[in-house]
């Protein structure tokens, strides 16, 4: 993929500790670029989009609010989120988030943990995060567990 200077700022906050304890990239060795083409050439093999992955993800998190801290029951889910002081920035740099944990839990008794910050990277950028990053979100799996795609 062609370098273009203007992400390297991006790319800093990605890898770095700036923004995130631990980064956004993870293990992963590829451009930030890359990893949001492959997810985005993975998605379409199911004809799910990021956007329709992070409304659902956004709609479970609205809901779960009602909670104040417990898991309740929302359509097949049990849904608990857990708030936090604060706000994230987002890495490319337009956005400021809650600092907000949601936990997912489905009737096989799968679950996902997903942060504020991972809806919008995921709808404003296509990015669900390097592998080996604690917050990566496999999209395939994630379409799924959502009852997004078989």
């Amino acid at each position: 993929m062609k370098h273009i200077p203007e992400n390297d700022s991006i790319r800093q906050d990605l890898h770095g500790a700036h923004l995130s304890r631990e980064g956004f990239m993870g293990d992963d060795a590829r451009s930030f670029e890359t990893i949001i083409a492959d997810d985005a050439l993975a998605l379409s093999s199911i004809d799910v989009t990021p956007r329709k992955i992070a409304d659902k993800m956004e709609e479970l998190t609205t809901a779960g609010m009602e909670g104040q801290g417990g898991r309740i029951p929302t359509g097949e889910y049990l849904v608990e989120v857990e708030e936090f002081m604060g706000q994230f920035n987002c890495p490319f740099r337009d956005a400021r988030v809650p600092k907000r944990n949601t936990l997912a839990v489905d009737k096989k008794g799968r679950t996902y943990t997903w942060s504020d910050l991972s809806i919008h990277l995921i709808r404003a950028h296509g990015f669900f995060q390097g592998e080996g990053s604690t917050y990566r979100l496999s999209p395939v799996a994630l379409a799924r567990f959502l009852g997004l795609a078989e």
